[in-house]
């Protein structure tokens, strides 16, 4: 299983678009993205009050206000576009990874996983590289229940090792295994262990050039970046 295809080296993915050119998460920032090199984007879901789906990483807007509070018309004035549109604006091949929030204690926290029903019902009939990712293990469960040939990924943070947060993800039924760039001991043989257990491998926010090769040279699937443009760069030397 290849979810970023047969590429020699690791893809590279726009963190949020590109958000050192355009403001993060928009048309705009994906498009600079896709622009700068970058194969895939990476971007962020949660719940409008009208049960939209929409592209935001925080659980609020700027004024304090919970975006579950508001509808899909009031965040559209606020510069919030909805999933729906965005993917049908993104440029033909580009693959998408749709990062679902959805943790305890924030104010749109749905143990149901309702968000990951609404993310499905979207990517099920998409037409380029897809996968969904969460910190959140029981939801990356439900989105590889809900789309069985979309590969889930299980993000983790930097404290968690490589051999647990396989494991973890091999558990939860996830396809990927997405760990922090700064995860101890992430080199080639805990790449080699992921890959043996059938998952591919997405490292995130590499914005240095160094620890980018680092990590290709590794064997790593994916990069995760906010930098895209360096990134490219980078590989190619």
């Amino acid at each position: 299983m290849r979810p970023f295809g047969d590429s020699s080296g690791p893809v590279v993915i726009g963190h949020r678009g590109a958000p050192l050119v355009a403001p993060e998460n928009t048309p705009a920032a994906f498009a600079a993205a896709h622009a700068a090199g970058a194969t895939w984007v990476e971007l962020d879901a949660r719940r409008s009050a009208d049960g939209a789906v929409i592209v935001h990483h925080d659980a609020r807007v700027a004024d304090g206000t919970a975006l579950i509070e508001l509808t899909r018309t009031e965040l559209r004035t606020r510069g919030v576009t909805t999933l729906a549109d965005v993917l049908a604006g993104l440029p033909a091949g580009l693959g998408v990874d749709v990062e679902v929030k959805n943790l305890p204690g924030e104010p749109d926290y749905d143990e149901d996983e309702v968000l990951a029903g609404l993310v499905a019902g979207l990517l099920g009939d998409a037409r380029r590289p897809a996968m969904t990712s969460s910190f959140n293990p029981m939801t990356v469960t439900a989105l590889q229940e809900l789309l069985p040939r979309v590969p889930a990924g299980l993000l983790t943070t930097r404290g968690l090792r490589p051999r647990a947060g396989v494991d973890m993800a091999v558990e939860v039924g996830a396809r990927v295994y997405c760990p922090h760039r700064d995860t101890p001991d992430l080199g080639a043989a805990a790449v080699e262990a992921a890959h043996r257990a059938g998952l591919a491998v997405l490292v995130w926010t590499v914005d240095d050039p160094a620890r980018a090769r680092t990590l290709a040279g590794a064997g790593v699937d994916a990069l995760c970046t906010n930098d895209p443009a360096g990134l490219v760069q980078a590989l190619e030397q």
